[in-house]
């Protein structure tokens, strides 16, 4: 009986409906989900001035754009983009609260304890989350890795 155990498994998810994807078509299964289109950067400059063997290029993704839904978030803008170039990103929390731990493998406190991620929509850095920021048609979302809590990416609000 155990050596029929993965053909009675597979069977199993076969009749069930359930489908297995490969990484591979998880990711090229993109397509475009709304009218608004959005441009998305995601940079590390800061990281690599901090210290270059922890990275040696900043630039992640570099004005990429995505087509979302009315009232999509910098959060939804952010999950697209990392889901159609491949790029790995963790977060923690749900709903209303969702905070970015970390992108491309390049975490908070990677470089010291101030350091982070922040975004900024259309060069002005928000005061909200990701997840209740709503964006519009022709916005750009940048997100940027901070080794001093802000203050060397120019958020004003750093400190407050």
């Amino acid at each position: 009986m155990k050596k029929f155990a993965p053909l009675l498994l597979i069977i199993i998810f076969v009749l069930s409906g359930c489908t297995i994807t490969s990484v591979d078509d998880y990711y090229s299964s993109t397509e475009k989900s709304g009218d608004n289109k959005v441009t998305v950067t995601i940079n590390c400059d800061t990281a690599v001035k901090y210290d270059s063997k922890i990275r040696t290029n900043g630039t992640i993704l570099e004005y990429y754009t995505v087509y979302l839904e009315d009232n999509a978030t910098v959060f939804d803008a952010l999950k697209t983009a990392c889901k159609e170039n491949k790029i790995q990103f963790e977060y923690q929390g749900a709903d209303s609260s969702v905070y970015i731990e970390g992108i491309d493998y390049l975490y908070e406190f990677d470089c010291g304890e101030l350091s982070g991620w922040e975004f900024s929509v259309n060069g002005e850095f928000q005061n909200v989350g990701c997840d209740n920021c709503v964006l519009k048609d022709g916005d750009n979302v940048e997100w940027l890795y901070t080794c001093d809590l802000g203050a060397d990416i120019g958020n004003g609000y750093a400190g407050e």
